[in-house]
């Protein structure tokens, strides 16, 4: 945890490589020292349909999942952090916009949880 979602249109390869976009925003998380070393995930999802303000305009929308438990103001400077990250890597596209969700953490698992739990067997 977290994971990062980066959603942008496929064409803005055009402008951007997308591998410097996904380590732009996985270094933000890693630099904003709430999670532990190691723990950062990001990808990114390409849209080929998609209308921002009734056009096809490039967009870059990231969400950042983490477990709950952080306050309001650590998850307001952590979606600025990421989006100040994707702004300076690409001051043209003027849609830029981040989500910081929080996930429940008596409702997410993962291989450690589920083999943690087949040990305790």
């Amino acid at each position: 945890m977290p994971h990062c979602v980066i959603e942008c249109p496929a064409d803005l390869a055009r402008i951007v490589n997308f591998d410097v976009l996904v380590e732009a925003v996985h270094d933000a998380v890693e630099a904003s020292g709430l999670f532990a070393d190691g723990d950062v995930k990001a990808r990114l999802v390409l849209a080929n349909h998609y209308r921002v303000g009734g056009k096809r305009a490039p967009y870059v929308h990231t969400s950042v999942h983490i477990l709950s438990g952080r306050s309001e103001l650590q998850k307001k400077h952590l979606a600025d952090a990421v989006a100040k990250a994707v702004c300076e890597l690409l001051p043209s596209v003027k849609m830029v916009s981040v989500e910081v969700r929080d996930i429940a953490q008596q409702y997410y698992s993962n291989r450690a949880a589920v083999s943690a739990l087949s040990e305790a067997v």
